[in-house]
């Protein structure tokens, strides 16, 4: 495990918001991904160095951890800081996910390639800035900024449409995607709004569990096939590995199904959500090996 696999750090407090009312006024909560040792190496103190207000809050080394720290550890990072080129998926895709869940962080992607190569994928997948690592000490300070606010951040060198299109970002987020140099970035509401429950077959949130498990004796099974499994697995004992590698996925897509899950029961927590699916009789062990 490299230094790049940091656990999160252990909250001050039990939730989100008296967490950062603990904070300094204007304090940014960051989450770093980089999978380059060396690269992190530097990142780290150079982002915090960055703006007094910039704390990091956990790094780690894969999209699969991004994932899972930014929907279900506390407190949550205010931005995401994360890498394009990934070793288990691209930094577009975790972008994605997150958005698709709702996920309210910022996302400012960096890289040491072309930002072109980049930059109109990760304005499609939500995301509010690509900036170049060699220009990081320009650019990253005000992208995560404005991040932190909901906000894109449009510059001129940085994949992105140049300031003149600032004021009118929205209008343009995902209409005009247009070239591989050119991109307009979302805000964080707007990506959300575009992006939300895509991608995850049939639509089930908390609101409509709660109505399900109130009117109906027994109660409807909320849960998909493939959300009962992973719970199921995670009955058993499971780890997330050996979850993945038993139903032939990535550990990125067994926190999705995890996530869905807890909302669909309207649990906080994994155990949570285990102890309600077995107490209405919704997940059995033996359904980890269907």
């Amino acid at each position: 495990m490299t230094n790049t696999d940091n656990a999160p750090m252990p909250p001050r407090h039990h939730s989100d918001v008296s967490a950062r009312r603990a904070m300094p006024q204007g304090h940014i909560t960051i989450g770093l991904v980089e999978n380059d040792p060396y690269a992190f190496a530097l990142l780290r103190p150079q982002i915090e160095r960055l703006d007094p207000r910039f704390s990091i809050l956990w790094a780690v080394s894969t999209g699969a951890k991004a994932i899972h720290h930014c929907l279900f550890t506390s407190p949550r990072p205010q931005v995401l800081v994360i890498d394009m080129g990934l070793s288990d998926m691209p930094g577009t895709r975790v972008c994605e996910i997150l958005r698709q869940h709702g996920c309210t962080a910022g996302v400012v992607g960096i890289t040491a390639l072309t930002t072109a190569d980049w930059a109109t994928r990760l304005a499609a997948c939500g995301g509010q800035a690509l900036i170049a690592k060699d220009r990081i000490p320009d650019n990253l300070r005000p992208a995560i900024i404005d991040a932190a606010a909901g906000q894109a951040y449009q510059s001129e060198g940085n994949g992105t449409s140049g300031p003149e299109h600032a004021g009118n970002a929205e209008e343009y987020a995902f209409d005009r995607l247009v070239t591989r140099a050119t991109a307009i970035y979302p805000s964080v509401q707007a990506a959300i709004n575009r992006l939300a429950n895509t991608g995850q077959g049939e639509v089930g949130s908390a609101a409509a569990t709660a109505t399900a498990t109130a009117s109906a004796q027994p109660p409807a099974n909320p849960l998909s096939p493939r959300q009962q499994q992973v719970l199921a697995a995670y009955a058993a004992g499971e780890t997330t590995g050996r979850i993945a590698k038993t139903l032939h996925t990535s550990n990125a897509t067994v926190y999705v199904h995890l996530h869905d899950a807890l909302a669909r029961l309207d649990a906080t927590s994994k155990i949570e959500a285990i102890d309600i699916a077995r107490k209405n009789g919704w997940i059995h062990i033996e359904q980890y090996q269907q």
